[in-house]
């Protein structure tokens, strides 16, 4: 069975994905901050990892990386659905979600999306990742 991990510190989205990829047939844990996740990894691995970008303490940029880092061959999916919104949330030292989404990627992201997801291209999208991982 595939395994899938789901970092992100906002409950609801946690909830969400991990029921949709639990319906899916997809083995899944779930961590609300990078630390949980990146511990969570170092005990049981997982064939793919999708995190948050915008969360607090290490984003999903240093997440990204750090897992490429350790363990080269987990599939990454970095979403992000923050950022630079409205001027009201604007803070000077803060990133468009395009930056962030661009420097995952460059950190070696397998893929970037936005929230919202549609369901059904985020899951042809584990699937396709978790099987070039293990067909090739």
């Amino acid at each position: 069975m595939t395994s899938v991990l789901i970092i992100d510190d906002e409950e609801d989205i946690r909830i969400v994905l991990k029921e949709i990829f639990v319906r899916a047939g997809f083995d899944v844990a779930v961590a609300s901050d990078g630390n949980e996740g990146l511990n969570l990894l170092r005990e049981n691995g997982a064939d793919l990892v999708i995190t948050d970008i915008i969360m607090p303490g290490s984003d999903g940029v240093e997440i990204a990386y750090e897992i490429r880092c350790e363990f080269p061959k987990t599939k990454i999916i970095v979403m992000s659905g923050g950022g630079n919104i409205a001027p009201l949330d604007y803070e000077p030292a803060a990133i468009a979600t395009s930056a962030y989404l661009a420097s995952a990627a460059a950190v070696g992201a397998d893929m970037t999306i936005t929230k919202p997801f549609d369901r059904e291209e985020l899951l042809n999208a584990a699937r396709n990742l978790t099987a070039k991982q293990t067909h090739g």
